[in-house]
């Protein structure tokens, strides 16, 4: 790809799929909603270079589940970024991502993307320990002269919705403290949340996804769900730093 291209990529997020395809998540059956995504991706003339999955893949963690998760990625043939969220088997996702698919970082032209994992064991909060946080300035540093793009599952910022923003990243301040000097980061993608978010912190584009299948109600005290259908997130990339970013809402009439 000529450097000055724009580069387009895909966003996907939160399709708590099971062992079984027909299992329903939160009466919606996910392993559906999450193949309307994919297909309406595949018809679309906005044709992306690379997909970006944050989390959740999985509601029970299943092998079967990221098989059928990435027997679908596969049909894309396009690079793919695929971190944990906290309902997914860290051990079972690694052990069934394909080659093409990658835990930590894809580069793509002037572009790169880091993924992080900030999953704990048994809590649907987020943390970033010391270890990722070390291979993040690693990672930022190696690639200084690169645009970089950070993806995450839990949102790193508050939502205004009191419920999720106490099981988001718990060490927020201490994530933006350690990346605040670096001026080549251009945006932090994250899912978790079942809903749209667009927000700019120091220059940094703040963006949150709805899920592919069920979504919540936004600034709500406490848990309720949302009658939004599934969606996904499409994002260009300009060689000067520039992101472009919008939802695109599934009809879920739609053949």
């Amino acid at each position: 790809m000529e450097s000055s291209e724009k580069i387009k990529l895909v966003h996907i997020t939160d399709m708590h799929l099971f062992k079984s395809k027909e299992t329903l998540y939160k009466e919606v059956n996910p392993f559906d909603s999450y193949n309307q995504v994919l297909t309406n991706i595949k018809k679309s003339n906005w044709k992306p270079d690379a997909l970006i999955v944050t989390g959740d893949i999985s509601n029970d963690g299943s092998i079967e589940s990221y098989n059928n998760a990435f027997n679908e990625f596969i049909s894309l043939k396009i690079p793919v970024l695929c971190i944990p969220g906290n309902h997914d088997c860290k051990e079972n996702l690694i052990t069934c991502l394909p080659q093409n698919i990658s835990s930590r970082l894809q580069i793509i032209s002037d572009w790169v993307f880091i993924g992080l994992d900030t999953s704990l064991k048994a809590n649907p909060s987020g943390f970033l320990n010391s270890n990722e946080l070390s291979t993040l300035k690693t990672r930022i540093e190696e690639h200084c002269k690169k645009n970089i793009i950070i993806c995450l599952h839990h949102q790193p910022v508050l939502i205004s919705s009191k419920w999720i923003d106490e099981i988001g990243l718990e060490n927020k301040e201490e994530f933006f403290e350690m990346i605040e000097k670096y001026k080549n980061i251009k945006g932090i993608f994250f899912g978790h949340i079942h809903q749209e978010f667009n927000s700019n912190l120091n220059n940094i584009g703040i963006y949150g996804t709805p899920s592919t299948c069920k979504q919540f109600k936004p600034g709500k005290k406490k848990f309720e769900l949302d009658v939004l259908p599934p969606a996904y997130r499409r994002i260009e990339l300009s060689r000067n730093g520039t992101i472009k970013s919008d939802v695109v809402w599934i009809d879920p009439d739609a053949s």
